[in-house]
């Protein structure tokens, strides 16, 4: 199988940050409204082997998009920012509208926080896509902070918001959802900040009310760095997630990780980035079943984030999912640079690494039963990424986005590459 994804957007966005035109009061003690406009062409090339046919999917599209942004002045306890967005497309319409509300006090504290946002998208009849059904989604969340003494607060947060599609589909789902969550924010004396706290949430499906779920959640954070950059990042959730029938669908615990680490050794940094999930079901059968994923690259830091900064490091995955023939141990060699100081800032990644799959037997048989199946295969990948921006003058600069993933299977009809490109000119007057 060969596939691959390739988007290429030229475009330009006007007066971006036109301002307005009362010059009795200084910039940021008045609100301002910017006019938006871009255009662009993207492409979607997805190509692979079905059984003897070679079949490609191609979605080529050009659109023009126009907004409107507004933002209140800087200086008062009455902030907001709206801003709208129509985008007319070969193949698909897009509205967008966003609201946000800050209330804060006379000592620039924030007292209350509003956002709004809402989407539309209506397909053209002739439309490639595969899934083309219109929709419209939308989202509310207000935060409120009602106590606050010496470093800490009480941040009390709740949200609403629903997903609706003119034809729902098994892939395609009408939802409905709403929460609340309660958390403490601390700022400890040496620049670190903590923050634990728990959420509550339900989604409902109207014309799948058996995979209705309630989700209950912890979560806890930690962050502190240094001048030198040097540091630690911990942040933890667990989920209990609660579902109507469990005979469509099983309730489960599952539990996130991430640990990033800088530590200094000579002119440059040690780092070690680290992730983690895990999976653990009610009852397992069909596609639910237990699982542990745990991924990291450590490896030396070195340089200026002004000039370049480097990075050489050791990739690791493992994702364990008992006799599933999904399990997997994947080995990379990574490397990267990143620059901001000058016209040209941004950066590039670049990995190369081998994925390897334990299929469990049992008395000669596979996970699934069948001695003679085999559902994936090993493979060497690359990994490249690639973000910049070029500042061609002080209006107008190139932005470029990149990503490229091939895999070469030891089973030839199971390679794919994915691949993204975004290329946009914008110009702020």
């Amino acid at each position: 199988m060969v596939a691959a994804r390739v988007l290429l957007v030229p475009g330009a966005a006007l007066a971006e940050d036109l301002p307005s035109l009362d010059f009795s009061r200084p910039q940021e003690d008045r609100a301002r409204w910017t006019p938006v406009v871009t255009t662009g062409f993207d492409s979607y090339l997805h190509a692979y082997s079905l059984a003897t046919t070679d079949t490609t999917e191609l979605v080529a599209e050009y659109q023009v998009t126009a907004g409107l942004e507004g933002r209140s002045a800087r200086r008062t306890q009455h902030r907001w920012r709206v801003r709208g967005d129509v985008s007319y497309g070969s193949e698909l319409m897009r509205e967008q509208l966003e609201a946000e509300y800050r209330l804060q006090s006379d000592t620039g504290t924030g007292l209350l926080r509003l956002d709004g946002h809402l989407w539309g998208r209506q397909f053209q009849q002739d439309t490639e896509y595969t899934l083309s059904s219109d929709n419209v989604e939308g989202r509310v969340t207000a935060r409120v902070y009602p106590l606050r003494w010496e470093r800490r607060r009480l941040d009390l947060r709740g949200w609403t918001g629903f997903l609706t599609y003119d034809t729902p589909s098994t892939l395609e789902v009408n939802y409905r959802d709403q929460g609340v969550a309660a958390f403490l924010d601390s700022q400890l004396n040496d620049g670190g900040n903590w923050r634990a706290g728990v959420r509550a949430a339900r989604r409902a499906y109207p014309d799948s009310a058996a995979i209705d779920r309630d989700v209950l959640s912890l979560e806890i954070n930690f962050d502190q760095f240094g001048l030198k950059g040097q540091g630690l990042r911990l942040y933890h959730k667990s989920d209990r997630r609660l579902i109507a029938d469990e005979t469509a669908r099983p309730s489960a615990w599952a539990h996130w990780t991430e640990a990033e680490a800088l530590i200094g050794a000579g002119s440059g940094l040690v780092f070690l980035d680290l992730q983690g999930e895990i999976w653990q079901y009610d009852q397992e059968f069909s596609a639910y079943f237990d699982s542990w994923r745990i991924k990291g690259v450590t490896g030396y830091q070195w340089g200026d984030i002004m000039t370049a900064t480097w990075r050489l490091g050791l990739a690791n995955e493992r994702l364990d999912a008992g006799d599933s023939p999904e399990t997997y141990t994947q080995m990379g060699l990574r490397g990267a640079v990143e620059s901001y100081g000058g016209d040209v800032s941004g950066s590039i990644m670049l990995e190369y690494g081998h994925r390897m799959y334990t299929s469990s037997t049992l008395d000669g048989e596979d996970s699934l039963g069948d001695a003679s199946f085999d559902l994936y295969s090993d493979f060497n990948y690359w990994e490249i990424w690639v973000m910049a921006n070029w500042y061609l003058s002080d209006k107008v600069s190139l932005d470029l986005m990149v990503s490229y993933e091939p895999e070469s299977h030891t089973e030839n009809a199971d390679d794919i590459a994915l691949g993204y490109g975004s290329l946009r000119l914008v110009w702020r007057p």
